[in-house]
């Protein structure tokens, strides 16, 4: 556990100096291992190399700047250690997926690396040690509205997906929805084929289906039982990383099956901090 305090204190040491040139071995000696076993204790509670979780860090923070200021590019780009605006944008699209015009002109925020924190830690510690056991639900017919995005199952869907949600709260869609059966709980739901494409719909469940807003459409959940897994820490990474460990691991190892119908994230707030419950369909194998 005494890991989890030191990787705290690396990670702390970084914020305060994400602006000037990090020497990675200072970090290490700070957390007090070697650098070579601090590379291999970070990656393996963070995700990322320690390189690219500070590069990360700063694209997400550069994505920022290019979005809510008028700053010129390049001096973002030099904010942030690079010597050019064409150095920045080869730095910034390999990492980020566009380039800083597009991002700054189309408004595209998505965040790749919010800051990790204890309770994210904490989590990672607790999934590789002992898994996680959801919780289990049985829910009735439901009807969602919102909109529906064709997205590719290719992996460009956990950047495409980001930027549905930056775009659906920067226009209060939700406020639209009248008939939402709770105001403060928004839900992303993956509706599957059997192709290459797939279908991801932002909405409210509705308490009635008489009116639906211009533009949008109902959606019919079926009645269904649940495996409800509950996130922590920093909500791009942790519903990932859940995600993943839900199909990864907890699937083959449990005794159920996903149902084949449709995967739920239900966001809301939680003492202020913005958390997710994934809901996974599921049936028994030995119905077989």
């Amino acid at each position: 556990m005494s890991y989890i305090y030191s990787l705290e204190k690396a990670i702390n040491y970084i914020e305060r100096h994400l602006y000037e040139e990090i020497d990675l071995s200072y970090i290490a000696k700070e957390a007090g291992y070697s650098l070579y076993h601090f590379h291999r204790i970070f990656k393996s509670a963070v995700g990322d190399s320690l390189k690219d979780y500070i590069r990360k860090r700063r694209i997400t923070e550069a994505a920022k700047e290019l979005v809510y200021t008028d700053r010129p590019i390049v001096d973002i780009g030099i904010k942030y250690g690079y010597e050019s605006r064409e150095a920045f944008s080869r730095a910034f699209e390999k990492v980020y997926g566009r380039n800083p015009s597009e991002v700054r002109n189309r408004k595209l925020l998505y965040c790749i690396r919010e800051p990790m924190n204890f309770d994210y830690m904490m989590f990672n510690y607790k999934l590789m040690k002992e898994g996680l056991s959801p919780l289990y639900r049985k829910l009735p017919e439901r009807y969602i509205a919102g909109r529906k995005s064709k997205m590719k199952a290719d992996g460009s869907n956990l950047q495409d997906i980001p930027l549905l949600w930056n775009k659906w709260y920067g226009e209060k869609e939700g406020e639209k929805i009248t008939e939402r059966k709770f105001a403060d709980e928004c839900m992303g739901v993956c509706i599957f084929s059997d192709g290459e494409f797939f279908e991801y719909m932002i909405g409210h469940e509705v308490n009635s289906t008489s009116h639906v807003p211009e533009n949008m459409e109902l959606y019919r959940l079926a009645p269904s039982f649940y495996a409800v897994f509950k996130t922590l820490g920093p909500i791009t990474e942790s519903v990932q990383k859940t995600w993943d460990y839900i199909y990864s691991v907890w699937l083959i190892e449990s005794e159920y099956e996903h149902a084949g119908t449709h995967d739920i994230e239900y966001y809301y707030y939680n003492q202020g901090v913005l958390t997710a419950d994934l809901y996974v369909p599921i049936s028994s194998k030995n119905m077989k």
